[in-house]
């Protein structure tokens, strides 16, 4: 809110500089601080949960938008296995149990799958894996975070306009 007419006059240039960097200084704030909030939170209880560094490296702030007065912030995790499967998807609202099977051949595969375990090298022509658990990490961590962000986001951006109009 401006004061008076004679302060707005008086201070032409900082109202002017302040419009000119209001979306820049939000934009690269919010995505700071949901780095530092959400997104940080998110990879080390990925790492805590043994998920793959392949997913948990493709957990980022993929865009900022500003709408009419509401701050909008695109949080992306995806990991695809070579056959197109959204591996981040599956961690995060796990699988049911299910059949695995070698490509074959003629699919550029093998006739059966191989494996280390125990020591020892296994052979399967197909069977049923344990699926995953769900682990909600990303939609928990999103909630939990948000009202941190939120209010952290605004006392920065109070400290950032009291020091263009000090």
């Amino acid at each position: 809110m401006i004061p008076s007419v004679q302060w707005a006059k008086s201070n032409k240039l900082k109202v002017i500089r302040f419009q000119h960097l209001y979306k820049d200084f939000i934009k690269t704030k919010a995505t700071e601080l949901a780095n530092k909030l959400i997104i940080d939170p998110i990879i080390e209880e990925m790492k805590q949960n043994n998920v793959s560094r392949k997913i948990y490296e493709q957990v980022i702030v993929e865009d900022v938008i500003l709408n009419e007065g509401m701050i909008l912030i695109k949080i992306q995790c995806e990991y695809f296995s070579e056959e197109g499967f959204d591996v981040a998807v599956a961690r995060e609202y796990g699988t049911e149990d299910h059949m695995i099977r070698p490509k074959g051949k003629e699919n550029g595969g093998a006739d059966s799958l191989s494996w280390i375990q125990g020591g020892m090298r296994r052979f399967s022509k197909g069977h049923m894996v344990s699926g995953l658990p769900r682990l909600n990490i990303i939609e928990r961590r999103v909630e939990e975070g948000e009202y941190e962000l939120q209010r952290a986001l605004y006392e920065e951006y109070r400290k950032w306009k009291e020091s263009i109009f000090a």
